[in-house]
């Protein structure tokens, strides 16, 4: 326990919000971040958080490569992940200049908005444009770097418009490995992936695994408007605490 920094208290809070996350990313296909990232700001500084959260993300992403690339408009899902991976590292330098507290808040409050995305009603087909596709990434890559939430603009510009489940899903998978591969390298290139984080990492992964695969087998069966009612109580506890933290 102490060899990860933590107490065993706090270590115990951390895999079970790790696992909670998880289990809503297996039943959903998004929101792990959205998740997990504030509520594990409480428990060790969100910096550490958002890395753990980018990390975690990225060795989970391999798990639905394969079966996404049959699904998806290579053109479009290429320009948003590029604009991702390039977007990303000013959002992680962003985070390393701005006050703990404060990044604790905004986290809390970007996460409190994201939710509001995934309420929003269908849009029009995906733009096409260039300038689009190209909002669309960085907008993903400085939330990832930030807040490891690249979801928001990835949601609006597939999920919640015409094209198909399969192919919107395949989408967001693809994305968001990119997203987090990119955060991963950067990370790593700025010395911030230290000995104590990738243990925490190897100590959360295979919760991770496990709560994405019960979530999968629990996907259709749990009503929409439960889990979307667990999830909006979490985020204002996470908020509340963020708040909290600033006493």
């Amino acid at each position: 326990m102490q060899s990860l920094g933590l107490a065993p208290q706090a270590l115990a809070t951390l895999l079970s919000i790790v696992f909670g996350a998880a289990v809503v990313r297996g039943l959903t296909g998004f929101g792990f971040a959205i998740l997990a990232v504030p509520l594990l700001g409480l428990v060790i500084p969100p910096a550490h958080a958002v890395l753990l959260a980018i990390v975690l993300q990225m060795l989970i992403g391999p798990f639905g490569v394969s079966k996404a690339l049959g699904h998806i408009d290579a053109r479009l899902v290429a320009g948003v992940a590029a604009g991702a991976a390039l977007a990303t590292p000013l959002g992680l330098l962003i985070l390393s200049m701005t006050p703990p507290d404060t990044a604790r808040l905004v986290i809390a409050a970007i996460a409190v908005g994201c939710f509001g995305t995934f309420l929003v009603k269908r849009a029009p087909l995906p733009s096409r444009a260039r300038s689009h596709i190209a909002a669309t990434g960085v907008a993903a890559g400085l939330l990832n770097g930030f807040a490891a939430m690249p979801g928001p603009p990835v949601i609006l510009y597939f999920v919640r418009s015409g094209v198909t489940p399969m192919a919107a899903r395949g989408s967001m998978i693809l994305v968001f490995f990119a997203a987090a591969t990119a955060g991963t390298v950067t990370a790593a290139l700025r010395g911030l992936l230290d000995a104590r984080l990738l243990m925490l990492v190897a100590a959360c992964f295979p919760l991770m695994l496990a709560g994405n695969h019960i979530g999968s087998r629990f996907f259709g069966v749990i009503p929409e408007r439960v889990w979307r009612s667990i999830v909006i109580i979490l985020l204002c506890v996470s908020a509340a605490g963020a708040l909290m933290k600033l006493q």
